[in-house]
């Protein structure tokens, strides 16, 4: 084997070797980070991301509320898959993803008996880089354009524990929805994700669970959807109403 040969060939091994460190202590270093910057814990089973291609992989994450939470429970993610474009930031400023799938179990959304709730807790410590920094000033928002996005979603829990005792609902909510350049989170708001939300009794509160434009959407959203099928139930009555007042012939 001549000189070559060989460099090729150690160039080959130290490659597979940084690869093999890349996917055995990616996971680690992102809990690790997250963990710091949210004050939540996390277990991350699988993550790969080739920087050359741009393709994410993660499975088997689970979000932990912090100990004050009476429920650990927060987000369990079956699998994260996307495909970037690496250089999109630099070239357009905002970050492009061709295609992403989300398949989630299930979230938890939990309200403490002073109002807190894990989710608002949860993106407001991304706001301020950290959970207990303050910013000088307030961070720009980050701009993203998901040209695909299919989302998975199997059940929602609701924990309320601001009352005398809890109230807890489960919502199989059994989601399966694509999406197409995707810009923020109201676009996910399509009229067959708010019948589902509807149909299973989300309460108009849930502003109150979930923080900023995305709460505040959904809870209108839910809310029109009830007082659309409260007009519609109104209108019917009325209309059988007349039938049964009418002379019969």
């Amino acid at each position: 084997m001549n000189r070559t040969a060989k460099g090729g060939l150690f160039l080959g091994g130290v490659f597979a070797l940084v690869a093999i460190a890349w996917m055995v202590f990616l996971p680690a270093v992102v809990e690790h980070e997250l963990r710091v910057v949210t004050g939540f814990d996390f277990r991350v089973a699988v993550l790969s991301a080739n920087p050359f291609t741009g393709r994410v992989v993660v499975r088997g994450v689970a979000a932990i509320n912090p100990p004050a939470y009476p429920t650990p429970d927060f987000v369990d993610l079956r699998e994260l898959r996307a495909d970037m474009e690496m250089f999109s930031w630099i070239t357009s400023g905002r970050i492009v993803v061709d295609d992403l799938d989300l398949d989630i179990l299930k979230i938890t959304l939990v309200r403490l008996h002073d109002g807190t709730t894990n989710a608002g807790a949860f993106m407001a410590a991304f706001k301020r880089r950290g959970p207990l920094a303050t910013p000088a000033v307030p961070p720009k928002r980050t701009k993203y354009l998901v040209k695909r996005l299919h989302l998975r979603m199997e059940q929602l829990v609701v924990a309320d524990y601001m009352g005398a005792k809890l109230d807890e609902k489960t919502y199989g909510l059994n989601i399966d929805q694509t999406y197409i350049n995707v810009t923020g989170p109201r676009q996910l708001l399509v009229p067959q994700v708010i019948s589902s939300l509807h149909a299973f009794g989300l309460r108009h509160d849930v502003a109150r669970l979930l923080p900023g434009d995305f709460g505040s959407a959904l809870a209108a959203a839910v809310g029109s959807a009830a007082d659309v099928g409260k007009r519609t139930g109104e209108y019917i009555k009325g209309l059988l109403d007349k039938l049964e007042q009418s002379p019969k012939q």
